[in-house]
């Protein structure tokens, strides 16, 4: 990089097929057509987000970098429309969008300068008639420096903080024993420089993995002024400018292009131990050498989580005995599998240490130097040769780097992590990959890459030597994955690139040395490199080379390492005496420390849950855990001075904790300066005694004796989640290689309320009085923290999100914990509540906010005299239950290959809005919703403030009907599992379960847990959550949560159905009205407004089918227009059922009344939260909503319109009602006469009847003598068996039945006549009083 032959070409024109578009696209390519700027310079400008700018400047001899550490993303700007200009003379562009302004002027060589609203002078702009330069055979890119700004960034860089007024290597070294102050370069290649201002933050980000310096006004020259310039070695440029308001903007636009930090194991939250020593002992064996450290550790109360094996365990048995990378030195380790299952059985995981070098010794060298894979020396056309550290401290041999373009190197390396993973080694040590190979010359493989179409180029120059420690990284990653795909990976790398964090989740220091300063310098390095994504970060606690720290060092850099996401301590002391194994650092090593260095690891451990939180924060927003004083309090003057810009003294860790260190021997007080974000802040209270309060926007002296600790402030009003003081595990099933584990079944919460009395410093305005008045309003507080198994894939893993708010007035604090769950995971802790923990000296009451008391409990004091109280969890975790226990299924009639209908909706800022449509089966419901839409970038993670983000709706159809009238309310018709799963991956509040377990109807919606409550100086993050909404109509369910910051929309559509009735038509509608609108995906409120328009779409067609059966009834009733009369008589069976008709139609429009008031209501609210915080939401979102908006009026003159023609239907319905019963009360008079007719002929009928009877009678009565006679002289006057059977005494039957038979006529006429006089006269008198009826204790008066 010492020669320069730097030549700025000057001539550009823009390239031909770019004409046409040039005022429409956000983008433009130009050419050099000078014949003096000799060979063609190409130059490309294009917005790839609002905020973030893509810039190219090549040549034929200068490509692109061939293997980028970030992929070019598709641009996407959303909805929001550039505003594109150009000058008249063609040589400039201007580009508006959202709040940046970008000008493109190539009057000379190419000048970009960007803008943010109302601001006058540029954020940034390239310096003039240098900008862009071809350099031999790299390039410079020169851009004018804003002085007494601040810089940062570039991965780890010597501190201080601020890189301002500096120039650094941009590549990797092996710095054994660095200065923390003056060395350069370090283990990181991440080209990425951030300016950082009060008024707004460009970041320069490179992709190239060639070499590289930048100067950050380190130079200087008189007529050039202020600059900084950024020189690449090789080929050309591909540049990102990533603009933000904030640098937590900048980081988070960073992270969407190369990829958001890796989930951590939880394990890695506690102490780390090391040491080469132990795994370099012969006698005793180093297996037991670790095993010893790792009781000592239990016999001095001083819990381990993992321990570092360092590459001794590879050392070979004999001379030369050098380190050869995955073999095991069979003496000192004569049963690996052994050794790791005696380990975990002390609950401590393993990582190995593994170097990608291969020394010539190696048994495996002969076979990969044949294989090809290692690089190629171009001199020798044979396998490259480098001098490699080989045994002891400065000891060297030669050997060979690893090419991981190589088929045979990758695999070779990829086989050999597999081996050890079979072995039961928990993660890879990534150590010595910096990959300091001599020349640039040396030819790589390309096996494993792609290599772009006409390059034949191969030396390690221009790919990059830092391509080599990424696809280290990656190969670690993946054959991690592929042994234990059910076990989050974990990779720990010294040497990283930009892309090296995808594969690998942690990172450290290096090989620091002990010194006072070393410890402070470490603050700057960790910061730095929090800015660049390595945000699981630490540093070797008390020093990896050097001395052995005095015991004051060792418990101020305890006390400070604490406080850092990575906690290790790991050494290789050696000394002219001891150049091999060499000293370690053990923390009971100092007999009069040891009680402080015990309870500062037993802190550790207690803040786990804390620390863990903040990891999984950066996985998901890429917000650092250890972060600059100005972190999110631009606004404070003071956070710019040059005493914070250095960033060596003191630092955020979390929201919560402000620590600093001392930094000098014998000190015992420090100072601080507490931010102050409002300029009304309610200050700062000191966690060690005196435990006072302190104000906020001062430095303050604060006294820190090393036997107490460390300056540690907590912020008034955050709260700290708190576990055990040892390891645990968060996995309620015992596991049989760690058994006995601790269960993670406890959970307090250190909350921080303001004092009661205040302080004459507090201002009047900070809503307390002296003392603070019982009248007075509570001042509420606002808490998150997350938490997870701890050791899922992170794909796998299933959040819970903990909030905590609580109000503080004078005599009591008010609390309530409510718990999220967005899968299956539940913490161990929960059944058993948390444990609230007041500062020392604070006596005010804790009760619960809900007014409740049976949650509630004193517990006293703890050990540090601090109150203490038992408080259970809020109600949606029990909302949850209770659904989990009562809610039906209709699993047994699903049939053999049930599905459901799903739907997507992804609105790509690049091009139009994709609408899929699928039935998909059970099993792949949730994989469904967990997917996340692509930008272009391959990321799962959106920027909440960039608006080019894509956006994506998924919703799942569900039946839901009565299995029987027996059951009241109806079972959903999917299986347990799939249901809770989606209703897991969606993060619904739970008491959206409740109301569809009880089949509520109309709309609730449920904001982001606890947001309603305000919290004096909240972050804009803060606000941000997952909306949860539920509408219920008659004919379906809608709940949809609505995820503000990745704008993703996950959705139930629940149909609600009868016994045995299936209707299509109300999702159909349902579906149609989405397609149409799916443009708006953007919104919130996107579902609400579609189930407000289907609704009164599917009520206009019930409506017309309801008047037509009026119309037909009034026809047939006559009481029609058209009809003036009845054409015939309607019968009681017509008319019962036209009653029926008629009456269904009037409960039909009172159900639709009922809706069009939940509608109604549906739109007030979109109204009135589209306007209530306009700037709660992104410009996308806005400009949807506002869309919608805009469409409400439209909507609300149609559901008018429908509900006037719905009333004046609702009184043709009740007059039809009153003419069917005025009919049917005819009908019934003309029946009842019928009857009476009826009922006279029958009567007439049977007087006919019996006269007949009569004269059967006589009949009868005439034959009946005569029978009786001749049955009683049948036998002596006839004779059957003579020939004459009447005999001559036959007279005699004459005789007797002649005169009986003229006797019964005269007896019947002579009864007969008497009735009929007695009928008449007892027809002509009235009755007597004996026929009177009377009661029975009747008397005369």
């Amino acid at each position: 990089m010492f020669r320069q032959y730097e030549r700025v070409p000057k001539h550009y024109v823009l390239d031909v097929p770019q004409e046409g578009s040039l005022e429409k696209a956000p983008s433009l390519t130009l050419v050099s057509n000078s014949k003096n700027d000799g060979e063609k310079c190409h130059f490309s400008f294009e917005a790839v987000r609002p905020n973030v700018f893509r810039t190219t400047f090549t040549t034929a001899q200068h490509p692109l970098p061939p293997h980028p550490s970030a992929e070019r993303p598709e641009p996407a700007l959303g909805s929001i429309a550039p505003e594109i200009s150009l000058d008249a003379d063609r040589n400039s562009k201007t580009i508006k969008l959202g709040y940046i302004k970008a000008v493109v002027d190539w009057s000379n060589a190419p000048v970009i300068t960007l803008f943010l609203d109302g601001q006058q002078k540029p954020i940034h702009r390239d310096l003039d008639f240098r900008s862009y330069a071809l350099d031999g055979s790299g390039i410079a890119h020169y851009t004018a420096l804003k002085t007494d700004t601040l810089h940062v960034g570039l991965g780890e860089k010597a501190a201080p903080m601020d890189l301002t007024g500096r120039g650094f290597n941009i590549t990797a070294s092996d710095t054994f024993g660095y200065d923390a102050y003056r060395t350069d370069p370090l283990y990181k290649h991440i080209p990425l420089l951030i300016n950082v201002t009060p008024k707004g933050c460009v970041g320069i980000f490179s992709t190239s993995h060639s070499r590289a310096m930048w100067a950050i006004g380190s130079e200087i020259d008189g007529m050039w002024g202020h600059f900084k310039v950024y020189r690449q070695a090789h080929g050309g440029l591909e540049e990102y400018l990533i603009v933000g308001k904030t640098v937590a903007e900048v980081v988070r636009s960073y992270a969407e292009l190369v990829g958001f930090p890796l989930l951590v194991p939880r394990y890695m939250m506690g102490y780390i131990g090391g040491g080469m020593k132990y795994t370099m002992e012969d006698s005793p064996r180093a297996c037991d050498s670790v095993l010893n450290f790792i009781r000592n550790c239990e016999l001095h109360g001083m819990p381990c989580s993992a321990f570092q094996m360092s590459s001794g365990y590879t050392v070979a048995e004999t001379e030369p005995k050098t380190r050869n990378v995955f073999t095991w030195n069979r003496h000192r380790f004569p049963d690996p599998r052994g050794f790791t299952r005696e380990c975990h059985k002390h609950g401590v995981r393993l990582l190995a240490n593994i170097k990608p070098y291969v020394l010539a010794n190696h048994p495996d060298y002969p076979e990969l130097s044949r294989t090809g894979a290692f690089f190629k020396d171009p001199n020798t056309m044979a396998t490259a040769v480098a001098r490699l550290w080989s045994a002891g401290g400065g000891e060297s041999g030669e050997g060979s780097h690893i090419d991981f373009t190589s088929k045979a190197g990758y695999n070779w390396w990829y086989n050999g992590v597999k081996a050890l993973k079979q072995l039961r080694i928990d993660a890879m040590w990534n150590d010595n990959n910096e990959y300091n190979i001599p020349s640039d010359d040396w030819q790589c493989a390309l096996e494993t890459v792609t290599v772009p179409p006409g390059e034949s180029r191969k030396h390690i120059g221009l790919w990059g030597r830092a391509l080599h420690t990424e696809l280290n990284g990656k190969s670690s990653h993946d054959a991690t994955v592929e042994v234990e795909p059910e076990v989050r990976p974990f990779v720990l790398t010294r040497s990283a690139t930009a892309g090296t964090m995808r594969y690998c989740a942690s990172s450290w220091s290096g090989d620091n040395v002990t010194s006072w300063e070393g410890m402070k310098g470490a603050n700057a390095l960790a910061l730095n490199a929090g800015f660049s994504l390595l945000q699981c970060y630490g540093h070797d606690i008390g020093g990896f080379e050097g001395p052995q720290p005095t015991p004051e060092l060792l418990v101020r850099w305890i006390q400070l390492g604490i406080h850092s996401p990575r906690f290790a301590i790991n050494c290789y002391k050696t000394n002219p005496d001891d150049n091999l194994i060499g000293e370690v650092i053990e923390p009971w090593q100092y007999p009069s420390v040891e009680p402080i260095v015990r309870d500062a690891i037993k802190r550790r451990y207690e803040l786990v849950p804390y620390t863990y939180s903040l990891m999984l924060k950066s996985h998901r927003e890429a917000i650092p855990p250890q972060r600059w004083t100005g972190w999110g309090y631009e606004s404070d003057p003071t956070v710019w001075s040059k005493e914070l810009l250095k960033g060596d003294t003191q630092y955020w860790f979390g929201d919560s904790l402000l620590v600093t260190g001392v930094y000098e021997p014998g000190a015992s007080s420090a100072q601080v300066y507490l931010p102050d974000k409002t300029g009304n802040d309610p200050g700062f209270l000191n966690l060690s005694a005196p435990y006072q309060y302190l104000e906020a926007g001062k430095w303050h002296e604060i006294s820190s004796t090393w036997y107490n600790s460390i300056p540690v402030l907590a912020r008034i009003g955050s709260a700290i989640p708190t576990g055990k003081p040892k390891p645990t595990t968060c996995i309620a099933e015992e596991d049989p290689e760690f058994t006995g584990m601790e269960k993670d079944d406890y959970r307090g919460v250190e909350i921080f309320p303001p004092p009661l009395v205040q302080y004459p410093h507090w201002p009047n305005e900070s809503g307390y009085s002296t003392p603070i008045s019982t009248d007075a309003e509570a001042k509420w507080f606002r808490n998150t923290w997350l938490e997870d198994d701890g050791a899922s894939p992170a794909e796998k893993a299933d959040l819970c999100e903990v909030n905590i708010v609580y109000g503080v007035s004078d005599g009591e604090i008010s609390v309530k914990v409510e718990l999220k769950k967005e899968g299956h995971f539940e913490p161990l802790w929960l059944k058993n509540g948390i444990t609230v923990v007041l500062p020392v000296g604070e006596e005010r009451a804790v009760k619960s906010e809900d007014g409740e008391k049976a949650n509630l409990k004193d517990l006293g004091r703890d050990e540090k005299g601090r109150r203490i109280w038992k408080i259970d969890v809020y109600f949606a975790q029990l909302s949850r239950e209770n659904f989990e226990v009562f809610q039906r299924y209709g699993d047994a009639s699903l049939g053999p290959d049930p599905k459901h209908k799903a739907i997507a909706v992804c609105a790509s800022p690049a091009g139009p809005t994709t609408y899929f449509e699928k039935d998909l089966r059970f099993g792949q419901l949730r994989k469904f919703f967990k997917s996340r839409p692509s930008n272009g970038t391959g990321g799962a993670h959106q920027d909440p403030s960039a608006a080019a983000q894509p956006a994506s709706l998924k919703m799942v159809v569900v039946d839901s009907r009565l299995e029987s009238w027996s059951h009241p309310l109806p079972s959903l018709w999917t299986t347990k599992d799939v249901f809770l799963g989606l209703v897991d991956t969606m993060g619904m509040n739970p008491a959206a379960l409740w109301l569809l377990r009880s089949d509520y109807d109309g709309f609730h919606h449920f904001a982001p847990t606890l947001s309603s409550i305000p919290t004096p100086g909240d972050q804009k993050d803060a606000e941000v959550g997952v909306d949860t909404y539920y509408i219920g109509t008659s004919n379906f369910v809608l709940i949809w949560t609505f995820d503000r910051r990745r704008l993703h929309t996950h959705a139930l559509w629940i149909l609600r159905q009868g016994q045995s009735f299936s209707n299509s038509a109300p999702v159909a509608w349902f579906v149609n009205v989405l397609r149409r609108h799916q443009e708006f995906v953007y919104s919130p409120f996107l579902l609400a407004y579609v189930t407000a328009l289907s609704v009164c779409c599917t009520f206009d067609g019930e409506i017309s089918y309801r008047a037509h059966v009026v119309r037909l009834t009034e026809r047939q009733t006559g009481y029609s227009t058209h009809s003036s009369s009845i054409e015939e008589r309607l019968g009681m069976e017509s008319l019962t059922v036209s009653i029926k008709e008629v009456g269904e139609v009037l409960n039909h429009v009172a159900n639709k009344e009922r809706h069009f008031r939940l509608v109604e209501t549906i739109l007030e609210f979109i109204g009135e939260n589209a306007v209530l915080d306009p700037g709660g939401w992104g410009a996308v979102q806005e400009d949807s909503t506002r869309k919608l908006v805009a469409a409400i009026p439209l909507l609300r003159r149609r559901m008018h319109a429908s509900q006037e023609y719905l009333k004046y239907l609702k009184e043709r319905a009740e007059r039809l009602s009153t003419v069917l019963f005025a009919l049917l009360t005819h009908e019934d008079s003309a029946t009842h006469a019928e009857l009476a007719d009826a009922s006279r002929k029958i009567a007439e009928a049977a007087k006919r009847d019996s006269s007949s009877m009569r004269t059967v009678a006589i009949m009868t009565m005439a034959f009946l003598p005569a029978t009786f006679f001749a049955a009683l002289f049948s036998v002596p006057s006839l004779d059957w068996h003579s020939d004459v059977v009447i005999q001559s005494n036959f007279w005699i039957y004459w005789a007797f039945t002649l005169p009986s038979t003229a006797f019964v006529f005269a007896l019947w006429v002579l009864l007969d006549n008497r009735t009929e006089k007695v009928s008449i006269v007892t027809e002509g008198r009235p009755p007597s009083n004996e026929e009177r009826p009377h009661s029975s204790n009747s008397k005369l008066e």
